[in-house]
């Protein structure tokens, strides 16, 4: 059976979807009236016991949409053990999943315990033997755990996997399908992704039985509230240049800028902080008590800018982003549209500025392509590029008859930004050993 929920519908209200009163009353309190899209379209056929498989954008309301009808389930019926997993790619993602639980499950005595990765395990074990009702989750630790014997699932009512996506992309294939493996076969199992169209998906299917699938906001058409523009580039120090100027220039306070690696996440932090720019960045390697807190920081309004490599944001759920800058181009179509929805969120505007390379440009064209997109030119005051894109063009966008050169042509070359000049007293910061 499947279930597409187009736009414009009228939305119906939370207290009209048959929830217990003490959830009613943590909704209330919250402040959430009309329900989300995906609200409106999960939580009835959840509340059923249904399994269901759902495409929603990051924002959208879905960690309540599987949030409750699971503390529903368990306020209609008690039972002992643990009831319900929530599975995530990530632990800033649990952590955030865990402060919404305890917000709607603020007037029941239910209870959760979170095991990730970056904390020790002899906490996480006392954890365990609190037999919280729920578990919030990453896979790797959580495999781990199981492999040790030291949780079991044999109680397991409902099985929530959120960025399901997510978790493939970053190779929790296996450990997902472990997991399921060793969860009780009579359960409920509630999938949400960014899009249903995964070549991973399939394998992952097979947990659900007879599911219901619901579409909200394609991953193709997620973005229609945020303003997308490319910004042509000519190099690494000019990318750090246009970074400065795109963010004073749009008078952002809160910006969150995505590199491709580690190095250049750390370099391009460092830089804006000597700017006197308030900015932070974050990466895989960055231990998880120092990314805790640059990130708290951020949500403070104490960081302004957040620069970040996809795999430490992924999930990362931020209200009022005003700005995302792609300094390096994502690696696919998929990536880019995580990477973008971190800005207009809940119905809000937002902008991503993508800034591109002559490298790149063929990467750039593919995402149009993906989304069906054309992304519209910006130029920053005094930091035009030499670059203007591709002499000629294929039908598909990309550039014809590239091939590389042996050596670079002088003409071509900047005049104030060579490669062996500094722009404007501008340059690069080398990590401190």
């Amino acid at each position: 059976m499947a279930t597409i929920l187009k736009r414009g519908i009228i939305l119906p209200l939370l207290k009209d979807l048959a929830l217990q009163k003490q959830l009613l009353k943590a909704v209330e309190r919250i402040g959430y009236t009309d329900a989300t899209e995906v609200q409106a379209a999960a939580i009835p056929p959840a509340l059923t016991g249904r399994d269901i498989m759902v495409s929603a954008k990051t924002g959208s309301g879905k960690t309540a949409a599987f949030l409750l009808p699971l503390l529903n389930r368990m306020l209609v019926e008690e039972a002992p053990g643990t009831r319900a997993l929530i599975l995530l790619p990530t632990r800033e993602l649990a952590l955030q999943t865990k402060k919404a639980f305890e917000s709607l499950a603020g007037f029941t005595r239910i209870k959760c315990g979170l095991i990730i990765g970056g904390e020790a395990f002899k906490y996480q074990i006392a954890t365990i033997r609190k037999n919280p009702e729920i578990f919030i989750a990453t896979p790797g630790r959580l495999v781990e755990h199981i492999e040790k014997g030291s949780i079991k699932f044999d109680d397991l009512e409902v099985l929530v996997l959120d960025e399901a996506d997510r978790m493939l992309d970053m190779g929790f294939e296996d450990d997902m399908n472990a997991i399921a493996r060793v969860c009780r076969k009579e359960k409920q199992t509630l999938l949400f992704s960014a899009t249903l169209v995964h070549g991973k998906l399939s394998k992952i299917k097979e947990i659900l039985v007879d599911p219901i699938i619901i579409e909200v906001d394609s991953h193709r058409q997620s973005h229609s509230d945020i303003k997308q523009e490319i910004v042509l580039a000519d190099d690494q120090k000019h990318k750090m240049m246009l970074v400065l100027g795109l963010v004073r220039e749009e008078k952002a306070e809160r910006v969150i800028v995505f590199c491709k690696t580690r190095d250049q996440c750390e370099e391009l932090g460092n830089i804006l902080r000597y700017k006197k720019m308030n900015a932070g960045f974050i990466h895989g390697e960055i231990p998880q008590s120092e990314r805790k807190q640059v990130m708290n920081r951020f949500r403070d309004g104490k960081l302004n800018v957040l620069v970040a490599t996809d795999l430490a944001a992924r999930g990362l759920d931020v209200a009022n982003v005003d700005l995302v800058i792609n300094y390096s181009v994502a690696h696919t179509g998929d990536d880019h549209v995580h990477r973008v929805g971190r800005t207009g969120r809940a119905g809000q505007s937002g902008k991503a500025i993508t800034l591109v390379n002559a490298h790149e440009w063929n990467l750039m064209s593919s995402i149009e392509r993906y989304l069906n997109l054309s992304f519209e030119k910006r130029f920053v005051k005094g930091l035009k590029a030499v670059f203007k894109g591709p002499k000629k063009l294929k039908k598909s966008g990309k550039a014809a008859g590239t091939k590389k050169k042996k050596s670079a042509s002088k003409s071509t070359k900047r005049k104030s930004f060579g490669a062996n000049k500094k722009r404007d007293g501008f340059s690069v910061l080398k990590k401190k050993k």
